[in-house]
């Protein structure tokens, strides 16, 4: 009996154990309700759940971004394999087989200047700068189809890149050539103009402006010109006449078309008429074409050159031309005994021609200062353009072409008893045009430099579009 009771117990203890064994498999095989999964799931080197705390995409390989030299990526996903982290075009898988890094953009250029990002970080410079690092001139590794670099200006001459490149010129050094402002003995010694001065092609730092209303002058075409010196600017003083600094140059060369329906068939210069302001003066003087049209002579003489051309018509004209002589040119530029430019009027710049605003390119080019939107500046009338009412049109012709002899301190002065005054901003009271519109009407209509004729000086040939313009106006009084 003990026996039996002995054996039971041993088999008893024995299955004991073995179920106990058993309990404690099964238990270290469950995990629980919320099992922990080691994921990433983007192959960055950073764990899904350290992601999600962190804040970042636990599915975008390139988030969090890293620093150059990273190397806690998987190599195997293909999900960071597929991304491009250093978004330089080229994906990560790539740049491994390339041994390249993948973290830093091997192709961007951001500036232009030809330098990636990549080395301008290692090097210290600034890749958002075109003009940083320093080149030397003749260099040409830059990027002209990039617009930073094209609006930036390596070589602070005043000119931007790609401006420099339309014009052949060297971005990375200043060849600026501004003219001479003195009265040398050949119009091509003042470097006026750029290569053969015949071709009337301006240096880079001359201006060419156009007129809403210009002067008449035997029908002859005009090519103006203002050229500042260096770190210098006008100032806007109001709608008339610009405020200029020393050694501004105001050139005007008169010429014709050999065939105004084909200006290809070329033109005869005549001369060219110069301003220079020098100490607060202004000093007057006159360059004559040569008859091989290669360059012109400063000359004190008035010569007659007889022209010849085909209008816009295809009628043949023909004229006298008479250059003036400097008491002319004094008659009509002096003002209470002072010479005065009578063109560049701030209201007889501000005009399109070519699209292009001559006052807003000079605003543009930071040669003028102090001048307020040119949408608050008024426009002088295009004397020609019948949208303008017949008086606005007519006062701007006189304007131009009467008002420097007819205002006061003019040689007309109208300061002295009653007489008229054909300044556009005078009011049609203060003008005195009334009173004296039968003798306006008759003077316009006599043939030129003939005693009563106006204008006195300056012309060979009657305007007739002008004179029947303000005899028009004239009798728009009545």
């Amino acid at each position: 009996m003990t026996k039996s009771i002995s054996k039971f117990l041993g088999i008893f203890s024995l299955f004991f154990l073995l179920m106990s064994l058993l309990i404690i498999s099964c238990k270290s095989e469950d995990t629980g309700d919320n099992p922990v999964v080691m994921l990433d799931s983007d192959g960055d080197g950073i764990l899904d759940e350290q992601e999600v705390a962190n804040g970042t995409n636990k599915n975008n390989a390139c988030d969090p971004v890293q620093v150059s030299g990273y190397s806690g990526f998987d190599s195997t996903s293909a999900t960071w394999l597929a991304s491009d982290c250093d978004k330089d075009g080229i994906t990560n898988g790539d740049e491994l087989s390339a041994s390249t890094d993948p973290y830093v953009d091997q192709i961007t250029d951001t500036d232009g200047d030809g330098i990636v990002n990549s080395d301008e970080l290692l090097a210290g410079t600034d890749m958002n700068d075109p003009c940083d690092p320093k080149q030397e001139p003749g260099y040409t590794g830059h990027n002209t189809s990039s617009t930073l670099w094209s609006n930036a200006d390596c070589d602070s001459d005043g000119f931007l890149n790609g401006d420099e490149i339309t014009n052949s010129t060297d971005p990375y050094f200043d060849d600026t050539v501004y003219p001479t402002a003195d009265f040398l003995p050949f119009l091509s010694e003042l470097n006026l103009f750029e290569g053969p001065v015949a071709n009337l092609k301006f240096n880079r730092t001359v201006d060419e402006y156009n007129l809403a209303t210009p002067l008449y002058t035997d029908y002859s075409y005009k090519l103006r010109s203002i050229s500042i010196p260096k770190d210098s600017k006008m100032t806007y003083t109001g709608e008339g006449l610009l405020s200029f600094p020393d050694n501004t140059i105001i050139s005007k060369t008169f010429y014709y078309l050999n065939d105004e329906r084909n200006p290809s068939a070329g033109r005869q210069m005549i001369e060219t008429r110069l301003l220079i302001k020098k100490n607060g003066i202004w000093e007057m003087g006159n360059y004559i074409w040569n008859a091989e049209q290669t360059d012109a002579e400063l000359s004190l003489d008035g010569p007659i050159v007889p022209v010849n051309w085909i209008d816009k018509t295809g009628a043949n004209r023909s004229v006298n031309y008479l250059v003036p002589i400097m008491v002319n040119c004094i008659q009509c530029h002096s003002n209470n005994n002072t010479i005065t430019p009578i063109g560049p009027k701030s209201r007889n710049l501000n005009f399109v021609k070519n699209g292009v605003n001559s006052l807003q390119n000079l605003i543009d080019k930071g040669l003028l200062e102090g001048a307020p939107s040119i949408s608050e500046i008024e426009s002088l009338p295009v004397w020609s353009d019948t949208s303008f009412a017949l008086s606005e049109r007519a006062r701007a012709y006189m304007d131009v072409n009467c008002a420097h002899c007819h205002q006061p301190g003019g040689l007309h002065d109208a300061n002295i008893g009653v007489r008229p005054d054909f300044r556009y901003e005078t009011s049609f009271t203060n003008s005195n045009i009334d009173p004296f519109k039968a003798d306006i009407r008759n003077r316009v209509d006599i043939d030129p430099a003939f005693g009563p004729s106006m204008p006195l000086v300056g012309i060979t040939v009657k305007h007739a579009e002008g004179v029947q313009l303000i005899q028009d106006y004239i009798d728009s009084l009545d």
